[in-house]
């Protein structure tokens, strides 16, 4: 029976944790998700874990009723910090009464694991430690506060017994230090493929693929205006020509900086490719908005001085194309902006022109 139970934990556990990293995932990166709101949500998800693995008890043979629910106070607070993991704390102390036929003293004893368990996680987590040895010193420490409890509550059972729960838990906190190590490498992997795809190696700015996927994105939403801009170096042929291909490249690299520092910083840099790049400036529909933040754009770039790998500095102009969404179609916009930046480079370059 005992393998039965800690089965039907471990599935819970995998459970979880497999849904929870996918959802927190998917998530993670939304620039307009409060992370006050996804400590909050993270705590409250761990906290309904922790109730669910309160109804999935192991029963020892002295009749002591076993289950995991530190586990979600723990992996709370390692993921989310201390307010997730007070929160996940209160919501398994609340349900530890509201599940009790009877409010006894060893319901309290259970509140008092599950806060002690909280306050263990959190302070050993803050030491200069490898997430493993970490990990397995708040396995240790919470399974002997568990078992001191059991023992004031039971008194000194059969030896069986002991070993047994001590056993139990151990494992099970083991268990879930080997499944959330395995996620975060699956994590780690899965981001570099997403950067390797949807980033240029070179400006470290979005590529035309990720471009295309965040304006799709945008078209489908179909609830946030933004301004689109279209920008070209101007002569930037000029520089390969003369300097050579790596002086080319380095100036990507810095022109892409500027980009980055002229823009809010949840604003969306792309590099569509060569000289080509692109902005899209969420929230941005007002026409004389958007054309201070491309005449900032365009003074910066004129202004700075880039440096070439022999040293040599060199300046730069580029031309921009504005358009608006939603005053046009996601459809017709990328045309009606490339347009504008053909007539603004058409017109002498070091400009902007705005989609008509």
């Amino acid at each position: 029976m005992i393998i039965k139970d800690l089965f039907i934990n471990f599935c819970i556990i995998s459970t979880f944790l497999f849904f929870g990293n996918a959802l927190f995932r998917s998530v993670r990166n939304n620039q307009h998700i409060n992370p006050l709101i996804l400590k909050i949500s993270t705590g409250i998800f761990l906290g309904i874990f922790g109730l669910v693995q309160m109804q999935f008890t192991f029963k020892l043979d002295n009749g002591t009723l076993l289950d995991l629910r530190q586990i979600p106070i723990i992996v709370a607070t390692v993921l989310g910090g201390g307010l997730t993991g007070i929160i996940t704390t209160i919501l398994i102390s609340i349900g530890r009464l509201w599940f009790s036929t009877s409010i006894t003293l060893v319901s309290f004893f259970g509140i008092a694991n599950a806060c002690i368990t909280f306050v263990v996680a959190y302070f050993v987590f803050r030491a200069q430690l490898s997430f493993q040895r970490k990990w397995l010193i708040t396995a240790l420490l919470s399974t002997l506060n568990s078992l001191l409890f059991f023992l004031i509550w039971t008194g000194f059972s059969k030896g069986i017994t002991l070993l047994l729960f001590m056993v139990v838990l151990f494992s099970s906190f083991i268990f879930t230090c080997v499944l959330i190590e395995r996620l975060r490498r699956y994590n780690q992997i899965y981001d570099a493929m997403s950067k390797e795809v949807q980033f240029d190696f070179l400006t470290g700015l979005y590529n035309y693929r990720g471009f295309m996927y965040k304006y799709n994105q945008l078209s489908q939403e179909k609830k946030i205006p933004f301004s689109l801009l279209l920008l070209d170096i101007d002569y930037f042929k000029m520089i390969n020509d003369q300097y050579g291909h790596s002086a080319g490249d380095a100036v990507l690299a810095q022109f892409a900086e500027v980009l980055h520092n002229s823009v809010r910083s949840y604003d969306y840099c792309f590099r569509k490719g060569g000289e080509e790049f692109a902005i899209i400036l969420e929230y941005v529909e007002e026409q004389a908005e958007a054309i201070r933040w491309a005449e900032t754009i365009r003074k910066n770039v004129e202004e700075y001085k880039f440096v070439i790998p022999d040293g040599r500095t060199v300046s730069l102009t580029v031309s921009l194309g504005i358009g608006f969404y939603p005053l046009y179609s996601c459809e017709e916009l990328l045309d009606k902006t490339d347009r504008a930046l053909y007539e603004a480079k058409k017109g002498g370059r070091n400009q902007f022109g705005i989609a008509r």
